[in-house]
Parts: C-alpha cells; sequence; structure tokens
C-alpha cells in the first residue's frame, strides 16, 4: 500500500470511527443507556483502529509532519479513552451500561479536530 492510499485509508477509518461515536452518543443522550452489545462493539471497532494506527506508526512517522503526528497521536488517545469509556458503566443491569456522556462527547471534539488537522494536509498535498 502507497503512503498516499494509507493516508487517505486511514483518513476514512478515522471519519467512519467520528461517525459510529457521534451515533451511538446521540442514541446514548435520548435513551440514557447503551446495550452491552452496542458497547462492546464500539469499544472494539474503536481499539482495532488504535491498533492499526500502531501498526502503521513507523511508516507514518516518516512521511507526516509534526503537526500530523500530534494529531495523529491525540486521535489515537481519544480513541482509546473512549475505547475504555465504553468499558464502564455497568451498575445494576448486567445487560445495560450508563456510559459517561461528557467523556463521550469530549473524545469526538477531539477526533473531529484532528480529522480536520490531517485532511487539511491532505487537501493541500493534492492541490
Amino acid at each position: 500500500m502507497s503512503v498516499d492510499r494509507l493516508k487517505c485509508d486511514l483518513l476514512n477509518k478515522l471519519t467512519n470511527a467520528r461517525i459510529d461515536l457521534a451515533a451511538y452518543l446521540q442514541l446514548r443522550k435520548a435513551k440514557g443507556y447503551m446495550s452491552v452489545g452496542e458497547s462492546e462493539q464500539l469499544r472494539d471497532n474503536l481499539f482495532e483502529l488504535c491498533n492499526f494506527m500502531r501498526e502503521k506508526a513507523p511508516l507514518l512517522k516518516m512521511e507526516y509532519s509534526e503537526s500530523e503526528l500530534v494529531a495523529l497521536r491525540r486521535a489515537a488517545e481519544s480513541l482509546s479513552l473512549a475505547g475504555v469509556c465504553l468499558m464502564n458503566g455497568r451498575y445494576d443491569c448486567p445487560n445495560f451500561i450508563a456510559v459517561n456522556p461528557d467523556k463521550l462527547e469530549h473524545c469526538l471534539t477531539t477526533i473531529a479536530l484532528c480529522i480536520m488537522c490531517l485532511s487539511e494536509h491532505v487537501g493541500l498535498e493534492q492541490h
């Protein structure tokens, strides 16, 4: 896989993770809880993306600017934090989770900002 294709793929994966997290958060706010299955599926997807980013880090370090690397690190930290947040919240009922929406909102905002930073650099390189 070429580096440009890897960058585009990573940006698409981050965007999809942001969309999934936003949808989950919207449902969580509306219902007040989420099922264990929904939470575990999103958590696994977020951790899988973190692993992908970690595997590709050596290649990306050579190609990304310092500001892009900072954005990638912050995105990975926010994905991990959201994943850990999704592991919490099982209180009275083992079938439902009451995840802290404020923490997820913070993660979502950070991921969106990182995507914006990364996409601006990709856009500049393409022109």
